[in-house]
């Protein structure tokens, strides 16, 4: 590798610190989450507002641009077909309640930027668009053409690349375009990811009406909240341990931060909080309460104690208790599944019949959303990236397997490639400044290393392109 070529283009990046702050900053403003469909707009006007932010901001400096009519844009170096491809989303998850910075004025603080979408994803956009735009005025021609990809339903389902039948507009990339040779996904962590694990939906419904109060929990627009009211219009003297009581609307309330769901809190969340409240409370009818130690019993059980049908793995699956909406008076608990490789959907399924069976609970709905996947961890192309990674980080980590969801899991030769650009400043309450969390922030020094890291590599890989 050319030395004082990278000593060029690490200059480069120091001095885009600013730019990569403003530009995260921008982007964070714009509240992309997933929307009503309308003309043009498959997944809301939110999500197509951040892809016309970035095809205006790639005519303008230059790149080309194209818009492949399904919810994802491309801005590459040449008007040719795409080698390498970086893949960044445009939507966020809801931003819920318990911020102490606002989510969409994008704050900066002690070298973060903090709102919702910083670290997932659009900081990573920041930096990826800023080291294009250091190669493009540095006059560095590739031997191959590079482009980044934004996409504006991610975290949603990916339908922006395998398409939805019932709408025209969402086509799905994979259906309308030739996906790149190779594809790099900064999504996740340092060094590469050579795999990624499923996503399975269960919807469990309570079998019994609830008869003497109505029980939501995880809404979107508060993802850390569960509440309750009795239908006799009760309210407690006192609020119950962990919860508050909210005499204006009638309700008992419980708050916990909310969490990725690929990493679900062993001791429960706002659902096991109201649970066990509810179930202490003499005015909640014995009926009733079967339901809520179901609840208590399914939210926590983060690691699928009730698979029976395991493989031999050290790997255990992660089981996210989401929400709880009422279904004509039934209680229904949505619980998002992620899975290793050898976790078979039907014996899942049959499993978790048994064991809601056992708590009073039918299962409503079962999706197989995402199949995990495994890439040869010894590929030129993995091996490179290892390398470059640890290069710069200082470290000899080894190939991973995401337990999150990405683009990855739909494209082909697709890796996880970075950025591990979540940190928090120390002096941040604790379950504040995560990625789907509140408080959401990115560190402007882990996007400047990521652009470091993906300078390396993107000249490395004329060996191999």
């Amino acid at each position: 590798m050319n030395e004082s070529l990278i000593k060029k283009i690490d200059l480069e990046i120091e001095a885009s610190r600013r730019a990569v702050t403003d530009d995260t900053i921008r982007f964070v403003n714009i509240k992309s989450v997933l929307g009503e469909p309308a003309e043009g707009a498959p997944f809301g006007i939110g999500p197509k507002m951040m892809l016309d932010e970035f095809k205006k901001d790639a005519s303008a400096d230059g790149f080309f641009v194209k818009d492949y009519g399904c919810g994802v844009v491309s801005a590459s170096v040449k008007d040719a077909p795409i080698d390498l491809g970086i893949w960044l989303h445009g939507d966020v998850v809801p931003e819920g309640e318990g911020w102490i910075y606002p989510p969409y004025n994008a704050t900066e603080y002690k070298g973060c930027v903090i709102g919702r979408g910083a670290t997932d994803n659009k900081g990573q956009l920041a930096a990826a668009y800023n080291l294009m735009k250091i190669f493009k005025r540095l006059g560095i021609s590739l031997k191959y053409n590079t482009a980044i990809y934004l996409g504006s339903n991610e975290e949603t389902g990916s339908y922006d690349i395998v398409g939805l039948p019932d709408n025209p507009d969402a086509k799905g990339f994979i259906n309308v375009a030739t996906a790149p040779r190779l594809s790099l996904v900064p999504d996740s962590s340092w060094p590469v990811g050579v795999g990624g694990w499923g996503l399975v939906t269960f919807k469990l419904k309570s079998k019994k009406k609830l008869t003497s109060i109505d029980f939501v929990a995880g809404e979107d627009k508060a993802p850390g909240l569960a509440e309750a009211k009795f239908k006799s219009g009760f309210l407690p003297a006192e609020a119950p341990e962990g919860c508050e009581i909210n005499a204006d609307k009638g309700l008992v309330t419980a708050y916990t931060p909310p969490r990725h769901g690929a990493n679900p809190d062993p001791n429960g969340n706002m659902i096991t909080v109201l649970s066990r409240a509810l179930i202490d409370m003499p005015e909640v009818s014995d009926s009733d309460k079967e339901i809520l130690c179901g609840l208590r019993d399914l939210s926590l059980d983060v690691y699928g104690n009730w698979f029976k049908n395991a493989p031999d793995s050290d790997d255990k699956m992660r089981a996210f208790p989401k929400c709880v909406e009422m279904t004509d008076g039934h209680a229904q608990l949505t619980i998002v599944i992620r899975n290793p490789m050898g976790f078979e959907f039907d014996n899942m399924l049959s499993d978790i019949t048994a064991y809601a069976e056992k708590l009073g609970f039918d299962v409503s709905y079962a999706l197989n959303r995402t199949k995990p996947y495994m890439l040869d961890k010894n590929s030129k192309e993995a091996q490179l990236l290892l390398r470059v990674a640890n290069e710069v980080c200082g470290t000899n980590a080894e190939p991973f397997v995401t337990k999150g969801g990405t683009y990855a899991h739909k494209l082909p030769n697709a890796y996880v490639f970075g950025a591990s650009g979540n940190l928090p400043p120390d002096d941040f309450p604790e379950g504040h400044g995560k990625a789907h969390g509140v408080d959401e922030c990115v560190s402007i020094d882990r996007l400047v290393r990521m652009m470091k890291i993906y300078a390396r590599a993107l000249l490395s890989l004329e060996e191999i392109l």
